[in-house]
């Protein structure tokens, strides 16, 4: 029986009100300080020991810094260990050794001033060391400093870590640094948790930009790699396709210091922003004063209106934001709130950007000229979408009943991933395919002459041509985004064509269209160009098909008294020859467009079928040899 309400309220007692112990806080609710995702987790509780190592250089800038991970598999065990100065050990006034209070009680830490030990840090919050230390199975600390070594280790309970010992002497030593061995919990993080070493790369290859100088060594069950930026910042820019000198520059203000170092590329570019050299992927208000004033000053200087996303869209690299207290949003640090960091990148973008604009001006113009191409390309890319919706609506059932009923579409019984459409040119060809096909599973289309060329004609222009709509319908799967295999009536397209120079090129602006409208059809294996053979060898009744010079000859071994026939194109075949040959289940050759790099073949199409006369008169002059077409 459900309890009254009365009662309910009645169970509600002050006793109820409990408070969680540190330790149970961040054992419980891991989410609220790392994240809800234990390899995250994980993986951000490492970071935490690493970024306090890289804030300790940053204090410092001590030289022949090091740092140094090594991680076991097997029993993921991590140390984490440095040659710098070495936490403070010493009793404060509370009575509580800083070295104990460092890895037990929330809170406590040397980043709450910045008068103090650092003027900027990653970690502000007093949390990482605590976090890392309640969550472990164990963790043990030493710290060279002052001459001395000492040691305190920790274990779990219920309640969080309590300490084996107190903070003891266990040797001399000239030596000065930190190192911290732990093992992640596994009653927090499981048994099966692991560092992700792929991302842990990553973010050390990031890391070691901002801290120019520092070794960064990684040790992963004994193989080791280091990671170590020479230069700064600017040695993290995406050199490919640069276009002119890159941007680097520094801004400071008494409460935030900004630094720049930025590419404008040919590819797509991605600004990445960071606070205290920890990279914000929610960016926050300094990425906006960033993005505001580099869309103003940019078009003030060119004197044009692009939009910032056509602008951002080709600009690559780092924008660096240091402030004495960082406000992140949260434990994980994913947003700066900092007012001041968005004045300052405001102002630092706006006199970059003018710096640049008259120390380089033909880079700018060549910046220019590229959002101008962008700008075009996104323009056309808009009146594409129209396009496609405006052929979506005028795609009906009316207009699929059609193509179905029309003279050059001759459709088969059953439709799948078994069936094939096959497309070939003029009425004599669909005349002699019709009584060889297989009704069942082949369907017929004929085009007329040359098929349109979908890359040297707007897109609005290709959807209204009669035979580039009928293929498309008479598939049903959708074009561009809107494509779906599952809606394919027909599993594969063959393109049925001549083999002279004629039919290739009939083929090639087929394939042109599929590349176009439905890379993906291209990509799933399903475009094939179904081969006629070029010879016939006959004896009576007997025959036998030669689709090249050397499978001819080859049969001539053994046939050499046999009547030779040379077909000019599929309109010269006989039906019965086309059913024994090239839709012969077995005796055809149909080869399916293979497309191993698919970046190199679309870099290839585009020359070879685009609208640029330069680029394919360059290709053609470095792909082939004139010396023996002249012979």
């Amino acid at each position: 029986m459900e309890k009254k309400g009365e009662d309910r309220l009645s169970e509600y007692k002050a006793t109820d009100i409990q408070t969680l112990s540190p330790g149970r806080a961040f054992r419980e609710r891991l989410g609220m300080y790392l994240s809800a995702d234990l390899q995250e987790a994980m993986d951000l509780g490492l970071r935490e020991l690493i970024y306090n190592a890289q804030d300790e250089y940053e204090a410092t800038h001590q030289k022949n810094a090091y740092v140094r991970i090594q991680i076991d598999t097997d029993t993921n065990e991590i140390t984490v260990s440095d040659n710098m100065r070495g936490i403070p050990v010493g009793v404060r006034n509370d009575g509580v050794n800083s070295l104990t209070a460092a890895f037990l009680i929330p809170h406590s830490g040397a980043k709450y001033n910045d008068k103090t030990a650092y003027s900027s840090s990653v970690g502000c919050n007093g949390e990482g060391n605590k976090i890392v230390c309640h969550t472990a199975k164990f963790l043990k600390v030493e710290v060279c400093r002052e001459g001395n070594k000492y040691f305190q280790s920790f274990h779990e309970t219920s309640e969080g870590a309590v300490a084996d010992c107190d903070v003891k002497v266990i040797g001399k030593t000239k030596e000065t640094g930190t190192k911290i061995t732990y093992v992640p919990s596994p009653e927090v993080y499981g048994e099966k948790t692991r560092i992700d070493i792929d991302v842990l790369c990553e973010t050390l290859q990031q890391l070691s930009y901002f801290s120019k100088g520092l070794r960064i060594i990684l040790e992963v069950d004994g193989e080791t790699t280091e990671f170590c930026s020479k230069h700064g910042l600017i040695d993290g820019l995406n050199k490919e396709k640069a276009i002119g000198h890159p941007i680097e520059f520094l801004y400071s203000q008494p409460d935030c210091e900004v630094e720049l170092a930025l590419q404008w590329v040919g590819n797509k570019g991605d600004i990445r922003g960071y606070a205290n050299n920890l990279f914000m992927p929610q960016g926050g208000a300094f990425i906006s004063g960033f993005k505001s004033s580099l869309t103003k000053t940019f078009n003030s200087l060119a004197g044009r209106s692009f939009d910032g996303e056509t602008i951002r869209s080709k600009l690559d690299g780092f924008v660096s934001v240091k402030v004495h207290i960082a406000n992140f949003s949260n434990q994980a640090k994913t947003s700066l709130a900092n007012p001041e960091a968005r004045t300052a990148t405001s102002a630092a973008i706006t006199n970059a950007l003018k710096e640049y604009a008259q120390k380089y001006p033909a880079d700018f113009q060549k910046v220019i000229d590229v959002l101008t191409k962008e700008q075009k390309a996104e323009a056309a890319a808009t009146r594409a979408r129209e396009s496609i919706l405006n052929f979506e609506k005028k795609s009906s059932e009316h207009s699929k009943k059609k193509i179905t009923s029309s003279e050059k579409f001759k459709d088969c019984e059953k439709h799948g991933q078994d069936s094939m459409l096959v497309i070939c040119e003029g009425n004599s060809a669909l005349n002699g395919l019709m009584p060889a096909r297989n009704v069942q599973t082949e369907a017929l289309y004929a085009i007329r002459g040359k098929i349109i060329n979908l890359l040297k004609h707007p897109l609005d222009e290709c959807l209204a041509n009669a035979e580039v709509s009928d293929i498309i319908n008479a598939l049903g799967c959708g074009i561009m985004d809107k494509y779906d295999s599952k809606k394919l009536r027909f599993g594969r397209v063959a393109i049925a064509s001549d083999g002279d120079v004629d039919g290739k090129s009939i083929g090639c602006l087929i394939a042109t269209m599929f590349y176009v409208l439905m890379p993906e059809f291209i990509q799933e294996g399903r475009l094939c160009w179904l081969q006629a053979p070029l010879f016939k060898l006959t004896k009576g009744k007997e025959k036998v098909f030669a689709y090249n010079i050397d499978e001819l000859n080859e049969l001539k071994k053994t046939r050499s008294n046999w009547e030779q026939t040379r077909h000019k194109g599929l309109g010269e075949m006989s039906p019965e020859d086309m059913k024994a040959s090239m839709l012969h289940p077995t005796n055809r050759h149909l080869d399916i467009l293979t497309v191993d790099d698919y970046d190199a073949f679309c870099e290839s199409i585009n020359i070879l079928m685009g609208p640029q006369v330069e680029d394919r008169r360059e290709f053609l002059f470095e792909n082939v040899d004139f010396s023996v077409i002249n012979r």
